[in-house]
């Protein structure tokens, strides 16, 4: 039978817990109070005739019965005499003997009635066990059940990543449940897929290591996705209870090394087969404004297959109270002294950190990993990495590292995710151009000194610890704490030029813009280097030789570089475009319409060879009959300045409709979609074919257009939307009690030989 180790559990879990089980086996609702020195009362009820029962919970994992009995008749006899309730019992995490209980009986008589009203932590125990209900809505007591320990510790079975073996047990000993988690558990538990959003540093990724443990705990095997949706099909094994954990889906920064190569299609396809596969799970992370950015760029994204999926992790949802304890678990965990934690129990301590406008619980586990290695005011430290984010990292880089190491996070920022290997002939040619030593030595002891603290060096490559370090580097390269010049000269990749780019392009990226138009002639070649690792691919989704020619004149607003866009000029000026992706070339016409660099009539040029390219394509779907395709192109070719269809062209299309139409109006609905049958009718009322009594299509017009209506009333029926998709909730308590709560956790810092606890 399960167990559980309920020491594990904070103090206030501990009567969070009670409050329930307790509530359950006297049948009565029980208000919970926080500890008070006056009364000593944490758990009551007052029934209509006035009888008071009061539960008194001991949460002394660690201590002796005899240390118990003996607080117990200091502190709480006296309070209970003063109280006079007429049934008094005591929950402890200690375990009590026959003798120990009548001891405590005969001293709390009449008050205790008998040894019943004694739980020890045996008895607590074995009333968990037969309300496994009651287990499951507390997360903190169901990871603390042995069955659950053991599937965590025992991670070379259910955990298949070193990263991930690495976390979840960290991630277990401070998480604290909160609105948040619940939403995204029950989007997971409905839907299979969760995609959790929130700021940086908000808790994402705690939250779905979590999310993993509670489906380590029914079986499931966790395997980490570190590159992109492909994995999931690989790792995929029928029969097998399986979670992928793709944490920064979207990537820490930006998109462009992310979402390439039809990703977002991919995961629309894999998110489809794990929920109807029914042990199968799928969690993501990603934060918010990469999210949005990407449902702008990547029409597929914005699908209920996403949109229905998503829970985000709001900063309200860390109330008081949570965010409270959120702080004591780190404490209590850290690697510090016992003396240096006990400054977080003093009140004037505690509060401002829990109250801040930045409470961060990253930034509070960072700051209490770095003080570990460092004599100083840790609660200090934390106030002012509260105050000023960026000061945690920047005393690191710019104090503490060596040179080389800096180095090295420097050519990862523009890296983002490498091989120790490209990661190491970057940062040699980065060395080298500073004119210092790159042998293999120093590199790996750079990698040494930052492998484990602010990079991970994992089997699929080497990146950052968490993102906020590469928040820190882009502030480092804007005041230009880094040599440019020598970057330029040590990009291997098209993702470094790329980063540099998108980092320049940010509303805090002014420095970095400035120094690369310091070095125009080098960043141009750069971006024009890139054109060799362009592939066509049969999807518009991916990269092509067009959209490739829009980045490189966005470069060009950019920078104000004449020479890059005169070379986009060059290669529109080619006749070389059939068979190119046509969303790419009118967004590239639409593109050079709005620069300032580009000449009219070389916009006009362009634009012209485009429209009369589509022309032909567009003749070449009317000819094989597919109607759809040739309105569709008839679309786009309005688009562009000049574009227009008449004459023979435009008939053969609106004959190619008809016919159309005819064919729609015979077929089986259940075959036919909403949107072509939309676009369709509508095509042709714009030609002026409405539907009338002497049209001869009149009846195929009917036909159709019930179907509209009936498909446009199917999508107007309300979708019922979950309570966790709609705005924040209020959090879990009143700011009041929450204080008042947190005082007297603080004080579990100190130790029961220091200051009791409850």
């Amino acid at each position: 039978m399960d167990s559980f180790d309920l020491g594990r559990l904070t103090d206030h879990d501990f009567e969070v817990v009670c409050r329930d089980l307790f509530g359950e086996i006297l049948g009565v609702p029980l208000e919970l109070f926080p500890r008070g020195r006056d009364r000593g009362i944490d758990l009551r009820h007052t029934a209509a005739d006035g009888t008071t029962t009061v539960v008194q919970c001991k949460h002394w994992p660690k201590a002796t019965q005899a240390t118990l009995a003996k607080r117990l008749l200091k502190d709480e006899l006296p309070k209970v005499v003063a109280l006079r309730p007429d049934r008094y019992l005591i929950a402890t995490s200690v375990g009590l003997t026959v003798d120990g209980k009548d001891e405590i009986r005969d001293a709390f008589a009449p008050y205790v009635h008998t040894t019943g009203d004694l739980y020890g932590v045996d008895e607590i125990v074995a009333e968990l066990q037969s309300r496994p209900e009651l287990v499951r809505r507390h997360f903190r007591l169901w990871l603390s059940s042995t069955a659950v320990l053991q599937t965590v510790l025992n991670q070379e079975k259910y955990v298949r990543s070193s990263w991930l073996r690495r976390r979840i047990p960290r991630a277990a000993d401070i998480f604290v449940p909160h609105e948040g988690f619940d939403r995204a558990k029950a989007i997971l538990d409905e839907q299979r897929v969760c995609v959790i959003v929130g700021i940086p540093g908000v808790g994402k990724t705690t939250v779905a290591l979590m999310l993993a443990a509670w489906l380590m705990g029914s079986g499931y095997e966790v395997y980490e996705i570190s590159q992109d949706a492909e994995e999931i099909t690989a790792l995929w094994r029928e029969g097998t209870p399986q979670l992928f954990l793709y944490d920064d889906f979207l990537g820490q920064t930006t998109l462009e090394s992310q979402l390439n190569k039809n990703e977002d299609a991919r995961l629309i396809d894999v998110i489809r087969g794990i929920q109807e596969a029914p042990d199968k799970a799928l969690v993501m992370t990603t934060r918010d404004y990469i999210l949005e950015h990407a449902l702008l760029k990547h029409e597929r994204l914005g699908t209920p297959d996403i949109s229905e999926v998503t829970s985000v992790v709001h900063l309200t949802d860390l109330s008081l109270g949570v965010r409270g304890q959120i702080l004591y678990n780190h404490v209590h965990h850290a690697q510090l002294p016992a003396e240096r934690k006990w400054s977080f129990a003093d009140r004037a301590v505690w509060q401002p950190i829990v109250e801040h406008r930045n409470f961060s619980p990253r930034l509070i586990e960072e700051t209490l990993r770095l003080a570990a290695s460092r004599e100083q005011d840790v609660a200090a430290a934390v106030l002012k990495n509260l105050d000023d984010p960026r000061r945690i990292w920047e005393r690191i880089v710019e104090n503490d590292l060596t040179e080389e190491a800096v180095h090295l996070l420097e050519v990862l920022f523009t890296l983002r995710t490498a091989t120790p290997d490209t990661l190491n002939e970057s940062w040699t040619w980065y060395r080298k151009g500073r004119g210092l030593e790159a042998d293999a030595r120093t590199f790996r002891r750079a990698l040494q000194v930052l492998d484990g603290t602010m990079v991970a060096v994992e089997q699929h490559g080497v990146s950052f610890h968490n993102p906020s370090i590469a928040d820190y580097l882009r502030f480092h390269f804007d005041v230009g704490r880094a040599s440019m010049s020598a970057l330029l000269g040590a990009l291997i990749d098209p993702a470094q030029i790329h980063s540099l780019i998108d980092a320049a392009g940010m509303a805090d990226g002014s420095g970095i813009l400035a120094q690369l138009k310091a070095e125009a002639e080098r960043t141009a070649a750069a971006v024009l280097e890139t054109a060799e690792f362009v592939e066509w691919s049969f999807s518009p989704e991916d990269e092509s030789e067009a959209s490739h020619l829009q980045w490189i004149l966005e470069t060009a607003e950019l920078l104000g570089s004449a020479p890059l866009a005169a070379h986009v000029v060059k290669e529109t000026d080619s006749n070389r475009w059939y068979g190119e992706h046509v969303e790419h070339l009118v967004s590239l016409v639409d593109a050079m319409g709005g620069s300032r660099l580009i000449a009219q009539e070389d916009v006009e040029r362009f634009a012209g060879e485009v429209a009369e390219g589509i022309r032909l394509d567009l003749a070449e779907q009317v000819g094989a009959g597919d109607w759809y395709g040739a309105i569709g192109l008839y679309e786009t070719l309005r688009q562009i300045p000049g574009g227009s269809l008449s004459g023979p062209p435009l008939e053969a299309l609106v004959e190619c409709a008809l016919d159309g139409l005819h064919v729609v109006a015979d077929e089986d609905e259940s075959f036919l979609d909403a949107e072509p049958l939309d676009t369709l009718l509508q095509f042709l009322f714009d030609q002026g074919y409405e539907g009338g009594a002497d049209d001869e299509s009149a009846e195929d017009f009917a036909t159709v257009q019930k179907l509209v209506d009936r498909f446009a009333r199917l999508r107007d029926v309300p979708r019922f939307v979950p309570r966790w998709e709609t705005a924040a909730p209020g959090p879990y308590s009143s700011e009041a009690r929450d204080r008042e709560v947190i005082t007297e956790l603080m004080k579990g810092l100190r130790g029961p030989d220091v200051t009791p606890g409850a």
